[in-house]
């Protein structure tokens, strides 16, 4: 029987409050999905983490590239994904359920 609480996406998560984000969710039971543009840190963190017994998956994308993006919205996507922590470096305007895929001149 899984004791994981689910699974939380965590953008930003390489660093900063994003890694804080993924370390105290970790320790209460959630699986995790780290989205960042740094792979080492993300396996970093990942590696401090494992003895907790959770899956972590690493999505390496930078939110301000087209295909990264939509890489990001396609993990979303698959439906296992019951907590977002939405801490990538960039605002909206509005909520995040009023605004589509934000996309950028020349991405």
């Amino acid at each position: 029987m899984s004791t994981t609480k689910g699974t939380a996406l965590i953008t930003g998560a390489s660093a900063g409050i994003g890694a804080v984000y993924a370390d105290r969710l970790a320790t209460r039971g959630f699986d995790l999905v780290l989205v960042a543009r740094d792979r080492a840190k993300m396996e970093a963190l990942s590696s401090r983490l494992k003895n907790l017994g959770l899956k972590i998956e690493i999505l390496v994308a930078d939110l301000t590239k087209s295909e990264d993006l939509d890489a990001v919205e396609a993990r979303l996507s698959a439906g296992d994904i019951s907590l977002l922590v939405n801490n990538a470096g960039m605002s909206l305007n509005g909520s995040l359920l009023e605004n589509g895929a934000p996309r950028f001149p020349g991405s």
